[in-house]
């Protein structure tokens, strides 16, 4: 194995360029743009001026290192270029101050060309006649060149030249158009921000953001490829690797400086070896985090120091309360630190709560305050998320630690036992961050419920929540295997999941496989075996394999202890794939065992009527069709789908039977429970159109009828609905191939139907479709270019109404 490179932690200009290239992360093409604007600043007169902004530890230095040192290795850019990096602790109170740095920047970098020499007589002269030779020898000696001046914290120059300074810096780079700036600063100062202010649009300013954890691990992988450890960036790969990273962002906040810090833990899995260099990272950290937190005006100080106490986010009222200081007072403060990456904040319904951004800033107040040999509460919590809960316990069961690493491990039980578990915590936090509020809405409660039993199930969902299947696949086969060390159920589930992947990518061949290494599994739980048996039965029915699917039905009906709304699942898709083998009888008996199934859920109960309804209606048993529809009604908890659907199944069969007023009258019913949801839902409206061409009327008759059917839809605003079940019946009358009803028909039933709709500016495009329709079956379907009587896309409509393919 190779040495460790030097990381520097604090000054990344002093790590070799090559080892700070290799661990670039995140921000390429904005180094990328920052190195071609400078570029174009060095080769034409249009000068850019770069602000990268970011609290400490974000990776500016990082960056603009890499800045510098890709320019300098540019051949063209050397004789076009010198370059000015400023020492970022000196202070500038004056103009003459910052051209002298500037000078000895380029007399360190350019000893060829500068010497400091050169500046003993402005130390001679007053403060005017000095700052005007020093320009005018900074100008004689870049010659033809462009300056780039590379200052850090430009918020502290700003703040040491104040106004009167920073007139002249602005005046000076009018006058000589030969300086291009690349700067970094904690935050956007006033000086920067307002309109008024000398700078205000002046740079092009980046925003720096924390690490996302994926981005942390490419960080953490290249670290170790540097380092001459592949097997530790193979590690980081797997799920226990991506469960230590997400420890690691726990602690870091995202901050990539720590991560650099925190990186010699990745592979540590003792814990007698892990506390001590922990508590070496604790001493060398500890300063830092002082540092930071003494450059804080008093108040905000304050804060953060009783905010590195807290166990929990803060209420703003309660910091106030604690702090002795007003509401307004404390937000005003909290914002502030918020803006300069302090503090991170959430709500929680109207309020505001507010926790340490990151989590190492404890030690500073820690370390002070521990003065007793309790465990150090960070490195408790470092424990509860480096390894899971079971794994804690079964390393102090094991006996085969020190006493003080018993202790810790016995005080993050206690935590978890008091808190909850925290590392699942993280992942779902971390997934709620990620997921949108549509997809955070569908998973996260899933992704929460799988994290209490398997920290790999639960990252296999969220990645599959965040549409990356592949990942998801991938973990769930690592899941799945036997040698994953996962519980049975841990492994059904993961076997579970794939199949329902593969299926709703119509790969159900592979959805077969994935599913029957539970059929193998020894004690696998009898609810995850019934779901296996009923998701196979589904897919062999998709594959068109209906004994296979019967069987694995059936399976399900008889397998003891099988969950009720299984059973009723089961016997309701059994009765289905009868009805479609014809089997009418079998079908009917299935869904009459759902209906007095004890304790069946009210969905598939309400599913079973409704189909057991249309089963009755065609072996021509209207009675027990309309009763089995008329149950549907009464149960007010079905889903209001089914219950619209028993609505329309009711009217059809008014419809189809001579009693039109009755018909109309539950249609209406039914289009007005439909319209009450958020999102409206009325139903399928074919059979009803159908039931009304087919019933034996007067032509003024069945032109009255579509007329008030119209009206129906109309008062219901479900006028869309009814035009596409209109189109939907152009199918449906195309597919009796050689029995199209007549021309004559098909004229007068057009005709109605314009005259119905003429009116209603919602129905013209349903309407100009159905005639294009009804003209192509006039021509008895062989007619193609009637189709061109309309544009291309309601043509694509009509043409899959009628299952045409689309000529090219």
């Amino acid at each position: 194995m190779n040495d460790r490179a030097f990381l520097s932690v604090f000054t990344p200009s002093r790590t070799a360029p090559e080892d700070l290239e290799a661990i670039f992360v995140q921000r390429q093409a904005m180094l990328a743009d920052a190195v071609e604007r400078v570029r174009e600043s060095a080769t034409t007169g249009n000068k850019h001026h770069l602000l990268f902004v970011g609290p400490r530890g974000t990776g500016k230095t990082h960056l603009v290192t890499l800045l510098v040192h890709r320019l300098g290795q540019d051949e063209e850019l050397k004789k076009r270029l010198h370059i000015a990096w400023l020492n970022e602790d000196e202070t500038s109170t004056t103009l003459l101050e910052f051209l002298r740095r500037i000078y000895l920047a380029l007399v360190k970098r350019y000893p060829d060309d500068y010497s400091e020499e050169s500046l003993e007589l402005v130390y001679d002269m007053g403060p005017d006649a000095a700052e005007h030779w020093l320009a005018n020898l900074l100008l004689e000696q870049l010659k033809d060149r462009t300056l780039l001046v590379v200052v850090e914290n430009l918020d502290a120059l700003f703040e040491g030249l104040g106004q009167s300074g920073q007139q002249r810096l602005r005046a000076f780079i009018q006058e000589h158009p030969v300086l291009t700036i690349v700067a970094t600063a904690q935050r956007l100062v006033d000086d920067i921000t307002k309109r008024k202010s000398v700078f205000f649009g002046f740079f092009q300013t980046e925003q720096l953001v924390t690490l996302s954890v994926e981005e942390a691990a490419e960080l953490l992988s290249k670290i170790a490829m540097l380092n001459g450890q592949p097997e530790v960036a193979a590690f980081l790969c797997s799920p226990t690797g991506r469960a230590r990273i997400r420890a690691l962002h726990h602690l870091s906040g995202g901050n990539h400086r720590i991560y650099i810090v925190l990186s010699q833990f990745i592979t540590r899995d003792n814990v007698d070896t892990l506390v001590g260099p922990f508590f070496k990272m604790i001493d060398e950290m500890t300063p830092y985090y002082q540092e930071r937190i003494r450059w804080l005006p008093a108040q905000q100080r304050k804060i953060v120091e009783y905010l590195c106490t807290c166990e929990r986010p803060t209420p703003v009222k309660d910091l106030a309360k604690r702090l002795f200081a007003s509401h307004q007072t404390i937000s005003s403060q909290l914002k502030d630190l918020r803006d300069k990456g302090y503090v991170q904040s959430a709500q929680r319904g109207r309020e505001s709560l507010y926790e340490i951004a990151e989590p190492l800033m404890r030690i500073c107040v820690e370390v002070k305050e521990n003065q007793t040999s309790e465990p150090m509460r960070l490195l408790v919590d470092f424990l509860r998320v480096w390894y899971d809960a079971r794994d804690i316990t079964a390393r102090l069961q094991g006996g085969n630690t020190g006493s003080i690493a018993r202790a810790y491990l016995q005080g993050a039980i206690e935590k978890n036992s008091e808190l909850g578990d925290l590392r699942a915590q993280l992942l779902v936090e971390g997934f709620r961050a990620e997921l949108g509020d549509e997809q955070g809405e569908r998973w996260l409660s899933l992704i929460e419920s799988y994290a209490q039993e398997s920290e790999a199930l639960a990252l296999a969902c969220g990645e599959l929540a965040k549409g990356n299947k592949d990942q998801a696949l991938s973990l769930l086969a690592e899941i799945a295997d036997e040698s994953s060390g996962q519980s049975v159920s841990v492994r059904a589930w993961a076997c579970l999941l794939a199949g329902e992947i593969y299926f709703k990518e119509g790969e159900f061949a592979r959805a077969i496989e994935a599913l029957n290494p539970i059929f193998g599994m020894s004690d696998a739980p009898v609810e995850l075996l019934a779901m296996a048996l009923f998701n196979r039965g589904g897919t062999y029915r998709q594959l068109g394999e209906s004994e296979k699917a019967l069987a694995d039905y059936s399976a399900v009906i008889v397998l003891p202890n099988a969950p009720v709304e299984l059973v009723a699942m089961a016997l309701f898709n059994r009765g289905v794939v009868y009805g479609e083998l014809g089997e009418s009888e079998k079908a009917l008996a299935d869904y009459s065992a759902v209906i007095a199934l004890p304790n069946a859920p009210v969905e598939p109960v309400a599913m079973a009527l409704v189909n057991r309804g249309w089963t009755y209606w065609h072996v021509n048993d209207t009675k027990h069709s309309e009763q089995d529809f008329e149950k549907v009604l009464g149960l007010t908890e079905a889903p209001i789908a089914l219950r619209v659907a028993a609505h329309f199944a009711l009217a059809t069969i008014c419809i189809a039977t001579g009693r039109w007023d009755s018909g109309v009258s539950v249609l209406a019913g039914g289009l007005a429970l439909g319209t009450t949801e958020e999102q409206p839902y009325v139903g399928d409206s074919e059979d009803i159109i159908a039931a009304l061409f087919e019933s034996t009327l007067t032509p003024s008759i069945r032109r009255e009828r579509t007329s008030e059917l119209v009206q129906v839809y109309q008062d219901h605003n479900a006028i869309l609905q009814l035009g596409e079940a209109l189109t939907s019946h152009l199918g449906r009358l195309y597919r009796t191939g050689e029995d199209l009803p007549a021309s004559d028909s098909l004229e007068f039933w057009a005709s109605a139907w314009e005259e119905a709709g003429r009116d209603i500016d919602a129905f013209r495009v349903p309407l100009r479709i159905f005639r294009t329709g009804i003209d192509f079956l006039k021509a008895a379907g062989k007619d193609r270019g009637i189709l061109l009587n309309l544009n291309q896309e309601e043509r694509r409509i009509l043409e899959q109404a009628l299952k045409l393919e689309a000529e090219l």
